[in-house]
């Protein structure tokens, strides 16, 4: 019990410490700490059929005051079950539309049974009886964040659910559990409400005020529409205002009641934090071209971004001057780290969730699946020879694709002048290479080829280029799929601008007469051509399936780590 008493004084004096540069126009708090209650409380129970919902001030042996929400009979059916289901209080009349709803509530300790929670956004009417058949609140709309331990504090969990005329409108669950089994103490509740079309809920545990974030749900986004997460009705409208609340809860007839405890209650519109990240918290594969956007409370009349490399972010400068960001390029296969802190009225700043994401690994140049006949491909890839000859055409043959449904096909008669062919893609707009540090490719070709050069020229907006031939001739022959990795040093070491590529070329034959009979016309297919960060330069096509460590090579750097680990097998030590 010592530690419940800790945790609760602490939360008080850390949350006061927050609060107390916002702004008074903000909303209100709580924090039970006086003689009375510092606002006119109202409560009411559902059913309201006994008087056995008690909303009591306790005072923790030391000295920390909180309120405790008693309900002693059970609710439900039969008879004499007539407690109430739940007993839920409102601060203040004060309607709220973006808001950050937030306590300090307890698990176990001195509190047990079922639900507690907040609510925002609430409208109710007082029921006499004539509608429901009981009398009782009727709570009309409301999104409400639970903090739910009926399983025990080894289950314990948060969710959020929209609820319409006493009935929960969620098809699909936004049940986030708590890490860990310890959880039998004082925690601090978040339920941050913000928009009007659409609507963003989402429901944060933390430790204690201004501590670790402990759980966090998904975020709820409601819209007019009938949602994912939604049950089918007519009533699917988000919820656009109402009151600020918190409640406990059972519905079950045993155990019997429920008794929940609050302190340091708060509802304030300058409060919730920025949502609906893009790129989305944790996305992967982002482009590297990605830029920021997120959404603020409306109280929010400036923010600061930060932004970096993850455990590396700072502050950007000088400060968005709306909700959006262009960022420069990115590297390629990298996680960042990015947080928005809105600024308002009265020197209000709140600071925002941490958001992560992580580039993709290698940046697609062309995978040719955006092609749709052979003329599309021929306008994006044409070739150097004079019409009527053509020599790139788009493939669709399942062995003759390396992913996805289609490639492209580059044949070719190097046996008459010029000797050699060419295909290339020429860029709209120069391309900004320097992020990556290999050029990939992948080809196929057929044993029945005659040897030919194989090779890939870069050119930039200025003019210069540079080409490197695959090490062996007789590649186009191979009849399996080959990556081909390429240095793009190589090309930047002849003057090749790497952050203005105008210009990606591939090349069979050397200028030379091939031995192709006269009317032999060969062929390989290209696909997935790819920038990359370093990468293994393996043209020779050397097996390096022991490579354990990813440096490229196999030697006994690879060993050293398998026999780091040797004879480890997961069973426990016996004295």
């Amino acid at each position: 019990m010592v530690h419940t008493i800790r945790r609760f004084i602490i939360a008080s004096s850390v949350v006061m410490a927050l609060l107390s540069g916002l702004s008074a126009q903000a909303g209100w708090v709580e924090s039970f700490d006086g003689p009375t209650p510092d606002l006119n409380w109202q409560f009411f129970r559902y059913p309201a059929i006994s008087p056995t919902f008690t909303h009591t001030i306790l005072t923790e042996p030391g000295g920390n005051k909180y309120l405790s929400l008693d309900e002693t009979n059970s609710a439900g059916s039969p008879p004499p079950a007539t407690g109430s289901a739940f007993g839920i209080g409102f601060g203040s009349n004060e309607q709220f539309t973006d808001v950050r709803v937030a306590a300090v509530v307890n698990v176990v300790g001195d509190a047990d049974r079922h639900y507690h929670g907040l609510g925002a956004r609430a409208s109710y009417f007082i029921d006499d009886g004539s509608i429901t058949g009981v009398p009782g609140i009727i709570v009309t709309t409301t999104y409400v964040m639970h903090i739910d331990w009926q399983g025990g504090p080894a289950n314990l969990s948060i969710d959020i659910e929209k609820v319409v005329n006493m009935q929960n409108m969620m098809a699909q669950s936004f049940d986030t559990p708590v890490p860990g089994i310890g959880n039998n103490h004082s925690f601090y509740a978040v339920l941050d409400v913000v928009g009007s079309g659409p609507v963003y809920v989402t429901g944060s545990l933390y430790e204690y005020p201004g501590g670790p974030l402990v759980a966090r749900t998904r975020t709820m986004v409601d819209t007019a529409a009938r949602d994912p997460w939604e049950d089918e009705g007519v009533r699917d409208a988000p919820i656009l205002s109402g009151l600020s609340g918190i409640f406990g809860q059972n519905e079950r007839s045993t155990p019997a009641g429920y008794h929940t405890t609050f302190d340091t209650v708060s509802s304030l519109s300058n409060g919730p934090a920025a949502v609906n990240p893009s790129p989305a918290d944790g996305a992967v594969n982002v482009s590297i071209d990605a830029d920021l956007s997120w959404v603020e409370a409306a109280f929010a009349t400036g923010r600061k971004l930060w932004f970096g490399k993850a455990g590396n972010m700072v502050q950007v400068s000088p400060d968005p001057a709306g909700r959006s960001y262009a960022l420069p390029t990115l590297d390629l296969g990298t996680t960042y780290q990015w947080r928005v802190d809105e600024t308002g009225p009265g020197d209000v700043t709140v600071e925002g969730h941490v958001w992560t994401f992580t580039t993709e690994d290698c940046r697609s140049i062309d995978g040719f699946e955006t092609y749709a006949s052979d003329s599309e491909i021929q306008a994006a890839w044409p070739d150097n020879i004079p019409d009527p000859y053509i020599y790139s055409f788009l493939e669709t043959g399942a062995n003759n694709v390396h992913s996805g449904g289609k490639s492209m096909r580059f044949e070719y008669q190097n046996q008459a002048d010029p000797y050699y062919t060419t295909v290339t893609r020429t860029f709209a707009v120069a391309q900004d290479w320097s992020s990556g540090k290999a050029l990939s490719l992948w080809f196929r070709g057929d044993d029945a080829n005659y040897r030919q050069a194989l090779a890939v020229w870069l050119v930039d907006s200025a003019g210069h280029a540079h080409d490197v031939t695959h090490p062996y001739d007789h590649a186009v022959q191979a009849e399996t799929w080959q990556q081909w990795v390429i240095d793009l040093q190589e090309f930047a070491d002849d003057v090749v601008s790497l952050s203005a590529i105008r210009k990606i070329i591939i090349k069979t034959g050397n200028g030379t007469p091939s031995e192709q009979p006269p009317q032999d016309r060969d062929a390989i297919y290209i696909d997935d051509i790819r920038l990359c960060p370093a990468m293994c330069y393996n043209s020779a096509g050397l097996d390096l399936r022991g490579d354990v460590n990813g440096d490229c090579a196999v030697d006994f750097r690879d060993l050293a780590v398998m026999a780091q680990g040797w004879l480890n097998n997961g069973l426990a030590s016996t004295p």
